[in-house]
């Protein structure tokens, strides 16, 4: 009981440094964070500098809507029919033929030369009249009458065009495919049909041959206009930025614009790094359609990468609320969140996207940021470790964002450890070593070998402060081996921090020179460091060396005067110099900052008979 009570008071005391040295100091040109243990008070966590998990794009790349298809499609078509209707002649066509005035049977009485003219001219009649299905036969007959009859072939795949569009206004995309194909068959510059192989192929996720296709069309007619936006939409989303853009501005140049087109110019804008011209482009969409989801989406991605973080956050909550289970806003509302530190407002919007796609890492990721700064470090740990395994199952993943996830599970279960030891609850070092175990085979980065000393150190410590040291001494000797190798790479950026580690490490395996070397070491690059100081003075104090102690202990106040470690430090040299005087003054400091505290030294002071 004794021992318990003696470890409970040490991490009841260690708890203590907790405030003053938890929040993250950033060092920018090293890229790194250290982060100060929860016990001891002088070895350090280090994890990267880097922003909380945030997309590099969305999930699902901006689509057309079928209506916005279907929309397109009649648009094309109307655009082409009302041009044929104003042609008086068509070129590479048969004159009309009313079937009424046909011959007695011309296929038989005719010259087939003769008869097919005829038959592709009653084909023209029905086309003329919209009829597309009575012109068929009369066509067909004509071409195997006369394989040479150009005019007929031209005919026959006009009729076959316009069937293809009215199946695909019908939403019939498969079925029109093969009709377009042969329609090429017959005539390969039949605009009509090419468009209408473009607006197949969008729909069946075929870019590449869409875009072909349109350009075609476009080639064949250049009057067709109405291309510009679906064969624009198409460059942009291959990534022709250039090419989209020219089409777009081409498309608002000769109407008044819609929706969908000024959506898409947005987009290109956005892609252009144009800020201002994809708001306004968004905004304009928004105006024509008030519904339009994705432009509130899109608007407050732009919002977000000019910093106008509360507007996005306005935006994609907008976008939400126009579409249901609307993923992607989900997540970039919760990661919006947490940049301006509504952590429990993130992790709500983050758990209605969890419920939409139960294995996107990056939602894991983000609700393991927002969890951390709750803080619940358990589901902040959980959350990590699912990004883990979900981000590690993509063909393409980074190993050190990978890295970074267990990493982060290390120190989460680090920080509930301190939640723990107040209530008795073991801490579960085993997982965090073996989480940064698992970084370590991923990248073996330096870093990983001082956070691994540092899981090794704390797994050990308690059992050093209740000095039992066989206990202690197996993962002291581990922590100290994943130093040495830090140490070893010379990788600058992290060896101070792991002769950091190594000085809290030699203190408790009782190699007291040892931690004075490495800790004047460490000082020499970081002098002004009151965390050293005050770990420098324990080493002194354990060593006998009290003069040294309190030179120590007094440069670490000197640097943070309220910094109740080395105040207490100071205390305990006092104590044992049997200095009453010097022993009062740190007294009465501490009963500003620490009473607890101050009433430990005086009852030690009691206890040693030493009149204060």
């Amino acid at each position: 009981m004794k021992d318990r009570f003696s470890i409970s008071r040490t991490l009841a005391a260690a708890s203590l440094l907790t405030a003053t040295l938890t929040s993250f100091i950033t060092t920018p040109a090293q890229d790194l964070v250290p982060v100060s243990s929860l016990t001891g008070g002088s070895s350090v966590f280090i994890i990267r500098a880097r922003a909380s998990a945030r997309r590099a794009g969305t999930s699902t790349k901006p689509t057309r809507t079928r209506a916005q298809q279907l929309e397109t499609t009649a648009k094309i078509k109307k655009q082409y029919e009302n041009q044929q209707a104003r042609l008086v002649v068509k070129p590479n066509r048969a004159k009309v033929v009313d079937p009424n005035k046909l011959p007695p049977n011309p296929a038989k009485t005719l010259p087939p030369a003769r008869a097919s003219k005829l038959f592709a001219g009653v084909g023209e009649y029905y086309i003329a009249r919209g009829d597309f299905e009575q012109s068929f036969d009369f066509f067909r007959d004509a071409i195997n009458l006369d394989d040479r009859n150009l005019d007929a072939k031209h005919g026959y795949s006009e009729a076959l065009a316009m069937k293809g569009n009215d199946l695909l206004v019908k939403d019939q995309a498969a079925t029109a495919k093969g009709v377009f194909l042969e329609a090429v068959k017959y005539d390969p510059a039949n605009a009509a049909a090419l468009f209408g192989l473009g607006e197949v192929y969008s729909e069946l996720d075929q870019p590449t041959e869409a875009i072909a296709a349109y350009e075609k069309s476009l080639a064949s007619d250049k009057d067709l206009t109405e291309i510009y936006v679906p064969l624009g939409i198409l460059y942009y989303q291959a990534g022709d930025i250039a090419k989209a853009d020219d089409l777009l501005a081409k498309a608002l140049a000769k109407s008044s614009g819609t929706p969908e087109t000024y959506f898409y110019l947005g987009l290109v804008r956005y892609a252009q790094n144009r800020n201002d011209e994809a708001l306004a482009a968004f905004r304009k969409a928004k105006d024509l359609d008030p519904n339009y989801a994705e432009a509130y989406f899109y608007s407050g991605e732009t919002l977000l990468r000019v910093n106008r973080v509360d507007d996005a956050i306005a935006e994609y909550q907008k976008a939400i609320q126009l579409k249901t289970g609307y993923f992607d806003a989900l997540l970039a509302l919760g990661q919006a969140q947490i940049t301006v530190k509504h952590y429990s407002d993130a992790i709500t919007a983050l758990l209605a996207a969890q419920k939409l796609k139960n294995d996107n890492w990056e939602v894991y990721a983000a609700l393991g940021d927002a969890n951390r700064e709750v803080p619940n470090f358990n589901d902040a740990e959980a959350n990590y470790n699912l990004a883990a395994v979900f981000y590690t199952r993509l063909p393409d993943f980074n190993k050190e964002t990978a890295a970074d996830f267990y990493r982060k599970a290390a120190l989460m279960i680090g920080q509930q450890c301190d939640i723990n030891m107040k209530k008795f609850i073991p801490c579960r070092w085993p997982s965090a070593i073996g989480s940064l175990q698992k970084a370590i085979a991923l990248t073996d980065d330096p870093i990983d070998y001082v956070n691994l000393g540092w899981a090794y150190f704390r797994t050990a410590h308690p059992y050093a402060e209740a000095k039992n040291l066989a206990a202690a001494k197996p993962d002291l000797d581990s922590a100290k081996a994943a130093l040495d190798h830090a140490v070893s790479t010379g990788n600058a950026s992290v060896v101070d921090f792991a002769l950091q580690n190594m000085g809290a490490v030699q203190i408790d395996l009782g190699d007291f020179a040892g931690a004075i070397a490495t800790l004047n070491k460490r000082l020499g690059t970081h002098p002004d460091d009151p965390v050293m100081r005050y770990q420098l003075g324990v080493a002194y104090f354990k060593n006998n060396d009290l003069t040294n102690a309190e030179k120590a202990f007094r440069d670490a106040l000197k640097r943070d005067p309220k910094y109740v470690f080395a105040l207490v430090g100071l205390g305990e040299t006092m104590l044992s110099k049997k200095n009453s005087k010097e022993l009062r003054k740190v007294i009465d400091q501490l009963k500003l900052i620490d009473p607890q505290a101050a009433a430990d030294l005086e009852f030690k002071a009691k206890a040693a008979r030493l009149p204060i």
